[in-house]
């Protein structure tokens, strides 16, 4: 009888474990009340509009930063729940989400950049393909593999993505978190693929589900609302805000009810990808050595930055010699020229006074004695 041999390797990752993350309240709450506070965060913004657009792009950038975070918190309570770890506090978790946020971003900025780096190479080579006669030639061979590398690109992005934010989750550091996906993607290429895909799908699947069970459960009390507190469901805006008529009360807190459940399992359904990820990335994270990897990645820093402060110090000591070169030798002054220009003379004492007689002078200019 054939066994499943992924799951006896790593049974307390399958993806069975998937709808833990919709049972998790801390996870829900977390990423639910960031996406409330970064909802009134904006509308703030709107209403301070009148007085300064400056306030809108402040509170903005406010609510992007609490909606990260809360994404950030959520997934790290997501990765206690999948190593079995004490769960922290609400505020824990929160601050936690913060604090994470500058690795995530530079974790992003370095793979955003080796992706730029890769359209440059495309960029270049098509251009080298405009040269005469040879460059229809060269497109031939030259466009399938660009767009070979740009796929693979594309889903190495996805992969990344997708396992260095859960790295990071779980305590590493961004170049180690980079380091350990690289390794895993490279060594397990279709597996990595293969699950992720499987757990989106489920996602999706349990999404589907839950908002279907929510619409349909939301018509059934809706159809009830009508006849017992006689509220239309013809909203607009000005009934939410209370203005035009009677129902404007019961119509309000139907809307807003309704918003609140769908909030919730939209972050509910948001927490699903979150899950796939900390759960591949705590099953494939076991089948590398995780010590050698960190070992390799500090040294291979190390040595870039020592190579990098070997280039700022030649380029220093090169300005310093350009500058000394380029500089100005000093003019002399007035009486040095003069030295400089007055012949060189030895003169002679008189024997009369002592006084300095230049060569040649028949009398001394100090006594009048007459030079022999």
């Amino acid at each position: 009888m054939m066994k499943n041999t992924l799951v006896e390797q790593d049974p307390t990752y399958s993806l069975l474990r998937l709808a833990e993350a919709i049972t998790c309240w801390r996870a829900v709450a977390v990423i639910a009340g960031s996406a409330i506070a970064a909802m009134l965060l904006v509308a703030l913004g709107g209403l301070l509009a009148n007085a300064s657009w400056a306030f809108t792009a402040l509170f903005s950038l406010i609510a992007l930063v609490v909606l990260f975070a809360g994404i950030n918190g959520a997934g790290i309570c997501l990765t206690d729940l999948a190593h079995a770890r004490p769960f922290r506090s609400l505020p824990g978790y929160v601050l936690a989400g913060v604090f994470t946020l500058p690795r995530l971003l530079g974790a992003g900025v370095m793979i955003v950049m080796a992706y730029l780096g890769l359209l440059l190479a495309v960029a270049v080579a098509l251009a080298v393909c405009k040269l005469p006669g040879l460059g229809p030639m060269l497109l031939v061979l030259v466009v399938p593999l660009s767009v070979l590398a740009v796929a693979t690109a594309l889903i190495g992005l996805y992969v990344a993505t997708s396992l260095v934010a859960p790295a990071i989750w779980n305590g590493e550091r961004v170049f180690h978190a980079l380091s350990i996906t690289w390794t895993v993607t490279r060594r397990h290429p279709f597996e990595l693929m293969a699950k992720m895909i499987a757990g989106l799908l489920l996602s999706a699947l349990f999404g589907s589900l839950l908002f279907f069970v929510l619409f349909t459960s939301s018509f059934v009390v809706g159809g009830m609302a009508i006849p017992i507190i006689g509220a239309g469901m013809n909203l607009d805006f000005s009934m939410l805000i209370g203005g035009r008529s009677g129902l404007a009360g019961p119509a309000a807190g139907l809307g807003i009810g309704y918003s609140l459940v769908f909030a919730l399992a939209g972050a509910v359904v948001f927490l699903l990808p979150l899950m796939v990820g900390v759960l591949t990335w705590a099953e494939y994270s076991r089948r590398v050595d995780l010590s050698a990897i960190r070992e390799t990645a500090d040294a291979a820093l190390v040595q870039m930055n020592r190579k990098v402060n070997e280039i700022k110090e030649r380029g220093q000591a090169a300005g310093a010699s350009l500058a000394a070169n380029s500089a100005p030798a000093s003019e002399p002054g007035p009486a040095a020229a003069l030295v400089a220009a007055a012949p060189a003379t030895s003169a002679i004492a008189c024997p009369q006074c002592g006084g300095a007689v230049e060569p040649g002078d028949r009398f001394c200019e100090h006594c009048g004695h007459a030079m022999a």
